[in-house]
């Protein structure tokens, strides 16, 4: 109840327009509103939900890549020049497969298959049993097992210590294990929730803040409407660079990190969910921050002197707000996080330059 009152209070301070009966609204009033502003979004969000269901597959499909391309650049840091990660990646199924069939249909198999695949599905269960050797007799067996017009291949391969776990990434890395009934039906809720959070999120700032400042005019609204385009539009570009840019660097380091240490990775996607999704909404929240500081600088409350000299200290703000909110340790992940939001604010900085310099020209 403490929370609320401070809420109405706030709200009733930014009241732009007020008539003579709201200037003086009762707590009731004010709960009435809340009802139907929380009616409105829940019911937005009930419906972008309903929407992203019928799409699982889809997000499914778009929540798997970032960690396939973990594994495939694991792949490709530990292949030879000259040898791409998808012809690898079928040459290890390749001989996995015809290792099982008939020597009639094992050829039938090989024919569908490029010759580059072919020779180096033919090198893999030598290196297959390479590995069973002795460190220091490995090379010496290979150069008399391998044919000659393989063998530098083969060698370059183990020199270079290639992934020899067969498949497209889910021997090496398991992501899709459901281990309780009902549990993919979760999921796939889990995931409408958190995408139709993104895509409706445009229409929730403008519901949560056409509540927090009521009694606006027309050119006020319209006013309204761009910051909310405006705020939708960061959030979504800081969903998308953390989707795009950082949760790619920060599932391959932890995926080194625990082979480094001799640990399988097997990921719950309960667990994969719920780190991506805070990784992605924290970037799209990081990304408001113009719109929290603009409206400030239109009210007058900051401005382009105070903004510059406390320049310093919003950079420590900055650093110390990613401390936190990072969902990784790592220094690299907090960096990724606090150089943008600074450059946000250094941007924010300008705008108050430039709306100074248009008062004084009024």
């Amino acid at each position: 109840m403490f929370w609320l009152r401070q809420l109405f209070r706030v709200r009733e301070h930014l009241q732009v327009s007020p008539t003579e009966n709201e200037g003086c609204m009762g707590i009731i009033d004010h709960l009435e509103e809340l009802r139907r502003t929380i009616i409105c979004m829940v019911s937005t969000l009930l419906v972008a939900m309903v929407l992203c269901f019928g799409f699982s597959d889809e997000v499914m499909d778009v929540l798997r890549r970032p960690v396939d391309k973990v594994w495939q650049e694991h792949e490709s840091k530990h292949l030879p020049a000259g040898i791409n990660a998808t012809e690898w990646i079928q040459a290890k199924s390749l001989a996995a497969v015809r290792s099982q069939l008939p020597a009639d249909t094992a050829e039938q198999l090989n024919a569908q298959f490029p010759a580059t695949v072919r020779e180096l599905a033919d090198i893999v269960p030598l290196l297959h049993a390479a590995a069973l050797l002795p460190q220091e007799s490995q090379t010496n067996w290979l150069c008399t097992a391998v044919p000659e017009e393989a063998r530098e291949k083969a060698l370059a391969l183990h020199a270079s210590g290639a992934e020899l776990k067969e498949g497209q990434g889910r021997a090496a890395l398991k992501l899709m294990g459901a281990f309780r009934p009902g549990e993919a039906f979760m999921l796939s809720l889990q995931l409408s929730f958190f995408s139709g959070l993104i895509i409706s999120f445009p229409l929730l700032l403008f519901f949560l803040l056409r509540f927090i400042v009521p009694g606006l005019l027309e050119h006020e609204r319209r006013l309204l409407c761009k910051s909310v385009i405006w705020g939708g539009g960061l959030f979504l570009g800081g969903c998308a660079f953390a989707y795009l840019a950082v949760l790619p660097r920060v599932l391959s380091f932890f995926y080194s990190y625990s082979l480094g240490m001799g640990i399988e990775n097997d990921w719950r996607i309960g667990y994969y969910l719920t780190f991506a999704a805070k990784l992605v909404f924290v970037f799209g929240a990081v990304f408001e921050l113009p719109v929290v500081i603009i409206p400030l600088i239109k009210l007058g409350i900051l401005n382009y002197g105070r903004m510059k000299v406390t320049r310093g200290y919003a950079l420590i703000a900055c650093f110390g707000a990613a401390l936190f909110l990072a969902p990784a340790p790592d220094p690299a992940t907090m960096f990724i996080m606090a150089l943008p939001m600074y450059a946000l604010y250094e941007l924010c900085i300008i705008f108050a330059y430039l709306e100074q310099r248009k008062s004084r020209t009024v």
